[in-house]
């Protein structure tokens, strides 16, 4: 699992739909700093600046900072949910563990959820 997550990353870093980009409003980028952490709030302004469809954030908090913006918002689990639904990785109970054996923070209880959501865990 550790090379296989390894080489993904690699992949994904190489990616060429990636691209770094900041937001232009920096008077909002200080009003949400009084709120969430920098990276967190260049998120939010950049999507709201471009109408994103959808932001991915994992803290409570930024989460429902975002909301109140009325963005979209889904977290890392989100994103593996999809990528299962999509077929594009078979289960993500490993990729759960590997995150959490690298400090990701997530209740035991939202864990349950997800892997229940992802048919990888009965009732």
């Amino acid at each position: 699992m550790e090379g296989v997550a390894h080489e993904e990353a690699v992949d994904i870093a190489k990616a060429n739909f990636l691209k770094k980009v900041s937001p232009t409003n920096q008077r909002l980028v200080r009003f949400l700093l009084e709120l969430v952490d920098y990276g967190e709030a260049e998120t939010i302004s950049f999507a709201i600046e471009k109408d994103v469809d959808l932001v991915v954030l994992d803290d409570k908090e930024p989460r429902k900072v975002a909301r109140s913006f009325e963005l979209r918002v889904t977290g890392t689990l989100g994103i593996l949910l999809f990528a299962k639904r999509k077929g594009l990785i078979s289960e993500i109970g490993p990729y759960v563990e590997e995150l959490r054996k690298h400090g990701f923070r997530i209740s035991d209880e939202i864990v349950r959820k997800i892997l229940k959501s992802a048919g990888e865990l009965k009732s």
